[in-house]
């Protein structure tokens, strides 16, 4: 009797490791499938958090560009009205020497002006571009971590098929 039951017994251990077997494989093609997914899931939030923080650089860079215009504009007010004290100290009514060197300084002072603001726009321009980028990375994040899930999932179909 026992002889026989023996190897029934070894039959349906060998079928239980088998099977067992099948279950550490699919929780494993499971586990690399959900972390591939979950990795696009943090890519997308973490490109999603880079383009936010972009754009409000993108905006400070623009308030900063009108700020720096004002504040050349609020200087060469202040040197002109310098200008004009000194020269009504010196008891010097304006003529034409004195208009020239007004001209010569609101040109100067008007080609600065243009740079630092061309330059501030710069580089909000260059923080929009990178939101853009950041942008474009999100929306690719999430089908790149489907992608990647996608042997590990086709492993566990083929593996349930059997």
């Amino acid at each position: 009797m026992q002889a026989a039951i023996l190897p029934a017994l070894a039959g349906s251990a060998a079928t239980a490791g088998a099977a067992g077997t099948t279950i550490f494989s699919q929780l494993a093609y499971g586990a690399q499938a959900a972390s591939a997914l979950m990795g696009g899931v943090a890519a997308f939030q973490g490109a999603q958090a880079e383009k936010e923080a972009a754009e409000v650089n993108s905006y400070i860079g623009r308030t900063r560009a009108m700020q720096t215009d004002i504040s050349h504009m609020r200087g060469l007010a202040g040197e002109l009205a310098e200008m004009r004290s000194v020269f009504g100290a010196n008891q010097q009514r304006p003529n034409v020497g004195t208009f020239e060197v007004y001209r010569e300084l609101r040109d100067a002072r008007a080609r600065e002006r243009r740079i630092d603001f061309g330059n501030r726009m710069q580089e909000s321009a260059d923080f929009r571009t990178a939101a853009r980028n950041a942008g474009a990375q999100a929306r690719m994040a999430l089908p790149m971590g489907l992608m990647r899930a996608a042997p590990s999932l086709f492993d566990l179909y083929q593996l349930r098929m059997r």
